[in-house]
């Protein structure tokens, strides 16, 4: 077979691309976009300890598994345990699972403003949220002067910040992450049960000692800074 000579150092260049791949330490982790703030932390707490970097992507919870299945490159992944025994059951993640955390679903608005009756902010049901925000709040029988849809949770965290919205359904991390929100109440565990997290290595990881980062996350030091962050340990 003849190789052109101007596709050589495309060649090249690619051999370089896959040794250092192979050669870094960096992790990537996937996760819930409403963990990502909590997890971001702890990422920077790990680095500060084993100089490993840890680099968190934020991805909506239905397009997780879909990532795995098509082979896109996470050394971790921290999801719903749903999820998780999903791409156990795939092949495409370990089965282990080191820990569990909670992830409070609340009503929360900005402080001084936070309201129920006015401007309310949801979820809309798609692919990138594991909420639908209209069914649930047809169930919590709030019934605002206006419903504004969002993405997911990050979103309705955005429109509060900004005034658009005096109420909305969120995530206890994306409180916590949030300049200037309160929780105006929790979601009844009778409406909406809190969804599991936990974390696991992928079929891809490449680079060295991911199990590294996931055994870190069940630590009492992590455990305190994502329970911090709104994340419930499970014991």
């Amino acid at each position: 077979m003849t190789i052109r000579r101007r596709a050589l150092p495309l060649l090249a260049l690619a051999a370089v691309g896959s040794s250092a791949l192979a050669d870094t330490v960096d992790l990537s982790v996937s996760c819930d976009t409403a963990l990502a703030p909590a997890l971001r932390k702890v990422a920077a707490a790990y680095k500060a300890r084993s100089g490993v970097r840890v680099f968190v992507f934020p991805t909506g919870p239905g397009l997780i598994l879909p990532q795995l299945v098509r082979d896109i490159q996470n050394d971790i992944v921290v999801t719903t345990t749903t999820t998780l025994e999903q791409a156990a059951k795939a092949g495409v993640v370990s089965a282990a699972v080191r820990a569990q955390w909670r992830n409070p679903l609340v009503i929360a608005g900005p402080q001084g403003t936070a309201s129920t009756d006015r401007t309310f902010a949801v979820p809309d049901p798609s692919p990138a949220s594991d909420i639908d925000g209209p069914a649930l709040l047809a169930r919590l029988d709030i019934r605002p002067n206006r419903t504004l849809g969002a993405v997911d949770t990050d979103e309705v965290a955005f429109l509060l910040t900004i005034g658009s919205a005096q109420g909305g359904l969120l995530y206890m991390t994306d409180v916590r992450a949030a300049d200037g929100l309160i929780v105006i109440r929790p979601v009844p565990v009778a409406v909406q049960i809190p969804l599991l997290y936990a974390a696991s290595v992928t079929r891809l990881a490449r680079r060295p000692n991911p199990e590294g980062f996931v055994a870190f996350l069940a630590s009492k030091d992590a455990t305190d800074m994502l329970a911090a962050a709104g994340m419930e340990p499970i014991a």
